[in-house]
């Protein structure tokens, strides 16, 4: 699909946001740089003209926004059937409803401020990864002919790498990436396990609306996604994979005072530049103090307005691949 006029899109999902004020009122949004707040309304909240869409000598492409906007229009239900497990105990969740909500934190994930500052990084990884051990699966998805990946595997054994540039590089990968990963990373939340948690105190959301957290021991990645300020949905993924399955069935748990402490402390600790909440947190200072003593961290980035308006320049969509001993330049540190 392609428009001629950019428009406003959102990098968390505004159906999130909505959840997150007051009827009547605008959002309550903490700047983390400034530490100060501020109201804010739902439609320039986490937002961005052309965020997802991709500016070519055709036009602008909006397909990403489209189907994004398909799989959102259905949350509405998955979100009350949620609220209806917290309230009333452990059940399933719809086989469609549950594949709706997988795809959902997909869309989370490879839209975030995080996933896009990182994609090109990710993508020259993956790309040399695949040359030194001979796997195709990227390099074949990017028609290299097999001379050219003969040329280049000693030339990385050698510890050099092949680098890429192109006219608007990260919006042009960070598109490439998601629709690399999106389906991996639905099958990963359909084998996650996930418990729906209501919380005594009041729960903010962050510009990283669904929240990844690593964790060494047990090894495993912790997600957190407030689905309302009473209201979280958390979810586990071991890394041996013997210990997941495919399971529409949610566990509820009412949180401590403790636990939502703590789920308030990663929330605003993997923010990168805003917290929003319906009414606002005193302590939030107080929270970040504890999250970075407790050893929780996030990427930092080092030019989010770089990273948020990327859609907005013309890209000429192709690649071209050198050879480099310098490092790429990374827009994450």
């Amino acid at each position: 699909m392609f428009n001629q006029r950019p428009v406003n899109q959102h990098y968390v999902s505004r159906l999130l946001l909505k959840r997150f004020k007051l009827p009547g009122h605008p959002l309550q949004c903490y700047d983390v740089a400034a530490r100060q707040w501020r109201t804010k309304s739902v439609e320039k909240a986490c937002a961005d003209s052309g965020y997802n869409q991709l500016i070519t000598s055709h036009g602008i492409d909006d397909t990403l926004e489209t189907e994004f906007s398909k799989i959102e229009s259905r949350i509405p239900k998955a979100l009350r059937l949620l609220e209806r497990i917290a309230a009333d105990g452990s059940t399933d969740l719809p086989v469609q409803v549950f594949t709706d909500l997988c795809q959902y934190c997909a869309f989370l994930t490879l839209s975030s401020i995080a996933a896009k500052a990182s994609a090109v990084v990710n993508f020259v990884y993956n790309l040399n990864l695949e040359i030194e051990i001979g796997q195709r699966h990227l390099l074949r998805e990017l028609a290299i002919p097999e001379t050219i990946i003969a040329e280049w595997k000693p030339v990385v054994l050698s510890g050099r790498r092949v680098i890429i540039e192109a006219d608007n590089a990260l919006q042009l990968i960070y598109r490439h990436q998601f629709r690399r990963r999106f389906r991996d990373e639905s099958a990963l939340y359909r084998h996650t396990k996930w418990v729906i948690c209501t919380s005594p105190i009041d729960l903010p959301i962050a510009d990283i609306g669904l929240i990844p957290l690593s964790q060494k021991e047990p090894k495993l990645n912790r997600y957190i996604l407030p689905v309302g300020p009473r209201l979280v949905l958390q979810g586990i993924f071991f890394h041996d994979v013997s210990r997941n399955s495919p399971n529409q069935a949610l566990k509820t748990l009412v949180l401590t005072l403790e636990e939502a402490q703590e789920c308030v402390d990663i929330i605003c600790s993997a923010a990168v530049a805003e917290i929003f909440c319906q009414q606002r947190i005193v302590d939030i200072e107080e929270s970040l103090r504890r999250a970075t003593a407790a050893g929780i961290e996030f990427l930092q980035i080092a030019n989010p307005r770089e990273v948020i308006g990327a859609g907005l320049k013309l890209t000429m969509n192709r690649l071209h691949f050198y050879e480099r001993v310098s490092r790429l330049r990374s827009l994450v540190r």
